[in-house]
């Protein structure tokens, strides 16, 4: 333990001139000026170290400029002879002055800063040009570095430093906190414990920057024990309290296994700072965490309050920035938002990259309205930061409220939900949980609110389930969900979009009501009470108005539903209780009215139910365009006309609903006349020229009301269809076509009938301008279309009645069916001729089809189908006869129905023939494959009996050779037993054979493996070294060779001797060997007469 005796006052004795005395001068009494002691230094006439020496008195004491005038005043004494002495003082001086430096950074003074660090430089640069060697200079060259934030230079001059001087604690110190702070925390690590090992108990205790490494680095519990271990060295430092606070703050339950509640850590971090302001209570770290903390207890003021203490004693960047920050948050949540914003700013403009605070700055911009630079602050952010869940929520939030902007902000919400949910699934792999659900970590229901809203202009299915995860998020949260009514409203009328199931629909409608009656009570209660207590009560009737509101949303929404389903009943209930609580909402009577006409048929209790929804208000749009609809589907086409028109000359002279019912109106007229001009027996009458005309007059009536609807939304799938309908009907089929595919192409399934029947349209237009083909393939196309929706389902159910009814299967019972078709609508009429106009053209197309590309199937269907639209050709055109002279209308010609019958029972005949041929050609057909059959058949057989006579005589034969091998190898080992035999009574006494390259010197193969290479060789291999790193030089140390085998007898002695001629050559001329070797790649030859031992094992 350190003593903590107060240290004795220092004397520093200067040496008396021209006398052995010496003049004591306690530092503790040091004159205010220290002119006084350089006059007396300089009487004295003493050394420049004396100099030094007072000025870090000075310093110490925080008389830095009179530290500063001590030195000058040495630096003006030196010697001209002596200018290495005067080093010392010039970096003393230098460092000063980047200390001073600092002090203008926090203070903002950056042109002093600028000033003192360019001194600073000056007297470093004359103090290496005295003297290279001084390690202090590089010190102090590495300090002002790190002051000018270059931390590559400031390490470059700090190994300088310990180059000159190794065991430079300074400069150690200095390299790693430059390595720190360049996130090298293991080479930082390295050179703390550097500095521990040679000054152990030295200042500053680098135990606390062992701590902060070892924390870096996750070895938590080795940085808590460094840091315990730095207190008991000198409790009296402030640091490591700190240190150990924040780590409790930052720590993760997973690290750290003795504190596993978050309570636990947040004592013990208080414990700690609480420690450390007693300590140092000025210190700037110690205030900006109190700070924090005093923010998290709503004290925004106490918290303001340290944040400005700290801000006044801070003598770093990030310190001081910190402040700002704290004090910026403190009058952010004060709701002082322009003094919060000048300090937001002013914390960045001293560390930009400080995050907390540039959100903050981007949350006041928004607050300001100043959307589009809190954008760009949000994006500064996020590119930091993308999984930054609070910045994406703020620029969902932003994007939200900017026009034509709802998919950026989804996209920021979507990516929101991305990160809680891999947070989930990470949260739940280190716990060891299952993963699959990951709906219970979302904890924030404004979220899917948020995003709900936007969704229902783009998807419902989306919205509803955006909406579902904000229910039960708010379900979780204690009934939260109970005072959100609306919330459940959205649910019901969203599922209903979907197509969800009715008794889901059903229950949300329920729970929605039920909910906002509960919360209703509640609300006149608390009103009651005011108003018994005297008090006005405004905002409890503010709420109990809104909620009567949502509740009648909610019922009028219910209410639809139930006529959805088709039980009126209890629509009109709802709709009748609805205007009994409020008699003016318009929109519960229109239905009603629209309930009478359309579900019972009551046209005069729908036209009345009109006239009072009129009579409350008469500027609806809504209320006009029903009574039009009602009386033009009576045919009161007149007083339907003029109920349009007052929408557009009295009400809304562009809506688009009204002009298109006109131009609906005037194209039905054309048509209209149209049809009598076409009735006329006499077209050059007067009468039909007259009809003629009031039908084109009519027709250009109907462009100019769907051009007008298509200026004001040229999207209106509507007014284009009509406008194509109108085109056609005045001859321009091959304009109108074009129109038609364009309104077929941007059908979304959405659109209703104009865009069902548009494919259809198309198909008539083909057939207009004679494309028969192309028609038949754009009906094929539109039946497969409109098989998608229920409409056309239910057309075509109509539709297959109407035909069951009207055409018998056999042609000749039609007249009998005429009376029981006398109900037949006119578009039921037009149903049957597209329908048989559609079956003659397939029937066409078959017949035209090559034999090849047709079977019997197809000819026999289409030949049915041929002869039931011949049937109802027939039909129509008779029909249609009977039509024009009663005058009624017809939207078919009966002249091209008797053409287009003739034309059937032609392509009948034809149609026949051709299934007679087809019948014969398919089984010619099948009779050419039968007989291909048995040939393949046939050949695939001979194929597989010649395989297998060919493998049985291979067989035969390699058994053959065998035998015969065998029985050759027998006499060949009887003829090598013989001669081995006599062998030793030719030999007699000869000794017993040498090692071959002892006597002989025959080569075999593998002496060639044991050679040293020859310089040509090595050359040659080194070329290809760190190809083959296995192909290096062996030992000139040559292995036994294998003893020659006695050569079998029988006619080898002439290879015997020309092996041994061989080898006389090469034991006379190895160089000449060598050189030929070399030139042929190193390749050998082996003898056929001679077998070495080598061999036999290669073998």
């Amino acid at each position: 333990m350190a003593s903590l005796a107060p240290t004795p006052p220092r004397v520093i004795e200067v040496p008396i001139d021209n006398s052995n005395d010496v003049l004591e001068i306690d530092c503790s009494q040091l004159p205010s000026h220290a002119a006084e002691i350089c006059d007396i230094l300089e009487n004295e006439g003493s050394a420049l170290r004396f100099y030094q020496l007072f000025a870090l008195e000075y310093y110490r004491q925080g008389h830095t400029e009179e530290s500063i005038v001590a030195l000058k005043r040495g630096m003006a004494n030196a010697k001209a002879n002596d200018q290495t002495a005067k080093v010392p003082l010039l970096n003393f001086l230098a460092s000063i002055y980047v200390q001073k430096a600092k002090s203008a950074v926090t203070n903002a003074n950056g042109g002093d800063r600028d000033m003192l660090l360019q001194m600073a430089s000056t007297l470093l640069t004359e103090a290496e040009r005295i003297n290279r060697s001084e390690p202090n200079t590089y010190l102090v060259k590495g300090m002002l570095a790190m002051t000018k934030r270059l931390p590559d230079a400031a390490l470059q001059q700090f190994n300088s430093a310990l180059r000159l001087e190794p065991g430079c604690l300074a400069s150690l110190l200095g390299k790693a906190r430059v390595l720190f702070g360049k996130k090298q925390f293991q080479q930082a690590l390295t050179t703390y414990q550097q500095i521990l090992t040679l000054r152990p108990q030295g200042k500053p205790d680098v135990r606390i920057g062992i701590g902060m490494c070892l924390q870096k680095l996750g070895h938590v519990e080795d940085a808590r024990r460094a840091l315990e271990r730095a207190i008991e060295v000198n409790p009296t430092a402030a640091a490591p309290h700190i240190l150990l606070a924040t780590m409790d703050l930052n720590a993760d339950g997973s690290l750290d296994p003795v504190m596993k509640e978050a309570g636990d850590r947040l004592q013990s971090a208080l414990k700690q700072l609480q420690r450390a302001y007693e300590l140092q209570p000025d210190n700037a770290v110690t205030l900006t965490r109190l700070a924090d903390r005093m923010f998290y207890k709503s004290d925004y003021e106490g918290a303001r309050k340290l944040a400005e203490r700290a801000l006044k004693t801070a003598d770093t960047m990030a310190i001081q920035a910190e402040a700002h920050y704290q004090i910026a948050r403190a009058h952010h949540a004060a709701k002082r938002f322009d003094v919060a914003y000048e300090a937001y700013q002013k914390c960045l403009a001293i560390n930009e990259k400080h995050v907390l605070a540039r959100y903050g700055l981007g949350q006041m911009q928004l607050q300001r309205t100043d959307m589009s630079s809190a954008e760009a602050t949000f994006q500064r952010v996020v590119e930091r930061h993308p999984k930054c869940v609070e910045v994406l929520r703020a620029l969902g939030f932003l994007h939200a409220r900017l026009p034509n902007n709802k998919a950026k902000a989804l996209e920021y919400y979507e990516k929101e939900m991305q990160v809680l949910a891999d947070e989930a699934t990470e949260h739940a792999k280190r716990k060891g949980r299952s993963a699959e659900d990951v709906a219970g970590w979302f904890d924030d229901a404004n979220l899917f609110l948020e995003s709900g809203l936007l969704y229902e202009s783009l998807s419902a299915k989306k919205a509803r389930k955006a909406y579902a995860m904000a229910a039960d998020i708010l379900a979780r949260s204690k009934g939260a969900g109970e005072s959100i009514p609306e919330l459940w409203n959205n649910l019901g009328v969203l599922g209903q979009l979907t197509g969800d199931e009715d008794e889901a629909i059903f229950a949300e409608y329920e729970q929605a009501v039920a909910k906002c009656n509960k919360i209703l009570a509640a609300a006149r209660k608390r009103l009651a009470e005011k108003k018994s207590s005297g008090s006005s009560g405004s905002r409890a009737a503010s709420e109990v108005q809104r909620l009567e509101g949502t509740l009648v949303s909610i019922t009028y929404n219910t209410a639809r539903f139930y006529e959805h389903c088709g039980f009126w009943e209890k629509a009109e209930g709802l709709y009748k209780k609805i205007l009994a609580d409020v008699p003016s909402y318009v929109d519960a009577r229109l239905r009603l009215a629209h309930v009478a006409f359309y579900c019972r048929g009551n046209a005069d209790d729908s036209l009345a139910q009109i006239s009072q929804a009129i009579g409350v208000d008469a500027k609806r749009p809504a209320a006009w365009l029903m009574r039009g609809n009602i009386e033009l589907q009576r045919k009161n086409v007149q007083d339907a006309r003029r109920a349009f028109e007052h929408v557009l000359k009295d009400i809304a002279k562009h809506d688009i609903y009204a002009l298109c019912s006109l131009g609906n109106f005037y194209l039905a007229a054309g048509k209209s006349e149209q049809s009598r001009a076409v009735a006329e027996s006499n077209p050059a009458s007067s009468t039909a020229k007259k009809a003629k005309e009031l039908s084109v007059q009519n027709y250009k009536r109907a462009l100019e009301f769907f051009d007008k609807c298509l200026q004001l939304d040229e999207k209106c799938a509507a007014a284009a269809h009509g406008a194509a309908i109108a085109m056609a009907e005045r001859g321009f089929a091959n304009e109108a076509r074009v129109v038609f595919q364009d309104v077929r192409d941007a059908a979304t399934g959405g659109l209703g009938d104009v865009l069902l029947w548009s494919g259809i349209n198309v198909a008539h237009a083909y057939v207009e301008v004679g494309s028969y083909r192309q028609a038949v393939l754009a009906y094929e196309a539109s039946i497969r279309r409109l098989q998608e929706t229920t409409k056309i389902l239910e057309d075509a159910s109509t539709t297959k009645k109407s035909c069951e009814k009207l055409l018998p299967a056999k042609p000749q019972t039609v007249a009998q069916e005429k009376k029981s078709a006398a109900h037949v609508s006119p578009d039921d009429a037009l149903i049957l001729f597209d329908l048989a106009l559609i079956e003659q053209a397939v029937a066409q197309l078959v017949s035209e089809l090559p034999e090849s590309r047709r079977t019997l199937s197809d000819l026999e269907t289409a030949l049915t189908d041929l002869e039931h639209s011949t049937a109802v050709f027939a039909y129509l055109a008779e029909r249609g006869k009977s039509a024009q002279k009663k005058r009624q209308r017809l939207l078919y010609s009966p002249r091209l129905a008797n053409e287009r019958a003739g034309y059937g029972k032609s392509l009948v005949a034809k149609l026949a023939r051709k299934t007679k041929e087809q019948e014969l050609f398919e089984q010619e057909r099948r009779e050419h494959v039968e007989k291909w059959r048995k040939k393949q058949e046939e050949e695939e057989k001979m194929k597989r009996e010649e395989e297998e006579r060919n493998d049985r005589e291979r067989r035969e034969k390699e058994a053959r050779i065998l035998k015969e091998t065998e029985e050759r190898n027998a006499i060949l080992r009887q003829e090598m037993a013989a001669a081995a035999a006599e062998a030793p009574e030719k030999e007699g006494g000869r000794d017993r054979p040498k090692k071959a390259k002892e006597e002989d010197d025959f080569i075999s193969d593998t002496d060639d493996l044991f050679d040293e290479p020859t310089p040509s060789q090595a050359k040659n291999k080194g070329d290809d070294a760190d190809l083959y790193p296995d192909a290096r030089p062996v030992s000139k140390k040559r292995e036994p060779r294998g003893r020659i085998r006695n050569a079998p007898s029988g006619g080898h002695t002439e290879d015997m001797d020309a092996l041994a001629s061989t080898s006389k050559k090469r034991k006379n001329n190895s160089a000449a060997d060598d050189s030929t070797d070399a030139d042929a790649g190193n390749s050998r030859y082996k003898s056929k007469a001679i077998i070495t031992d080598s061999d036999d094992e290669s073998d």
